[in-house]
């Protein structure tokens, strides 16, 4: 299996294909710490093999530090209503094998993870990470940096 994928403001799947504004950056300027930025999103497309087809799949999008630890990308209430954070995006897609496709064939599946209020405590670098089944498939180095005045 082979991810694409890059960063963008924003993106959305439509139609079974990648709507971005605002790709191909890696760093994100801030005028003071703590930052928190607007919006941005990971675009992903997914060629599974004709082999891979008609099989169930994971799909996980997590931020990592340089140091390998998680980043919080989100909050989610825990059952007693707390914040909690949220490390991981993603989930399960299957692609079919349709009558028409030529043995061989890949297909395509095409993702959009949207992030608002990414909260930043200082300034690093940062990795996007995308993987299927539990492998790495695709690493996005990110800078957050102080804006040079």
């Amino acid at each position: 299996m082979r991810v694409d994928a890059f960063l963008a403001d924003t993106a959305e799947v439509v139609n079974g294909k990648i709507y971005a504004l605002g790709g191909g950056w890696n760093t994100i300027f801030v005028r003071q710490f703590p930052a928190q930025h607007r919006r941005l999103a990971v675009a992903v497309t997914v060629h599974v093999p004709f082999t891979d087809t008609n099989v169930s799949h994971n799909l996980e999008v997590t931020l990592v530090t340089e140091d390998g630890e998680t980043y919080p990308i989100g909050l989610r209430p825990d059952d007693q209503g707390n914040p909690q954070p949220v490390r991981a995006m993603g989930g399960e897609f299957t692609l079919g094998r349709p009558a028409h496709l030529a043995d061989g064939f890949e297909q395509v599946a095409c993702f959009a993870f949207t992030f608002d209020g990414l909260r930043f405590d200082k300034a690093r670098l940062l990795s996007w990470v995308v993987s299927i089944d539990g492998e790495e498939l695709a690493r996005l180095p990110m800078r957050v940096q102080n804006a040079q005045q």
